[in-house]
């Protein structure tokens, strides 16, 4: 028998630098020597949205197991990726304020922050990827 569908609720949120810039750093899952911070902003069976902020010096690496759409706010990091399925070829790319990109399923990732301000993003990952985080989704439907 199907899976029934699971139905997800209108959200309408607006990133919050304040509540952001409150939240605790914490060591990245799969470099803990980096530190960043993050605060979900939805919270819903087909997409999961945070707000983080990644800092100089603290080098992100992550592989996708979804896909990812993150919209750069503010900062300027060097991505340097390696699409699925085999990670044949190394390539980079400079994402800066206003910019945003696909991190496909499958691709793994390394960021290196160039800017002395945080690289702060919003990231949706479709479908919610199940990722626990601080939730300030609760304000922002109060």
């Amino acid at each position: 028998m199907p899976e029934p569908i699971v139905y997800s609720k209108f959200r309408l949120v607006t990133p919050d630098d304040a509540a952001l810039e409150a939240a605790p750093r914490e060591p990245f899952p799969l470099v803990p020597s980096s530190q960043f911070r993050i605060v979900t902003l939805i919270d819903e069976p087909a997409v999961q949205a945070v707000y983080e902020d990644w800092f100089k010096d603290n080098d992100i690496e992550w592989v996708y197991w979804l896909d990812t759409v993150h919209f750069v706010v503010s900062g300027e990091a060097e991505i340097t990726y390696w699409d699925a399925p085999n990670w044949e070829q190394e390539q980079k790319a400079i994402a800066g304020p206003g910019s945003f990109y696909l991190a496909p399923r499958g691709c793994r990732c390394k960021w290196r922050v160039l800017s002395e301000e945080p690289f702060r993003r919003v990231v949706l990952d479709i479908p919610n990827g199940g990722y626990t985080t601080p939730d300030v989704a609760a304000q922002a439907d109060g």
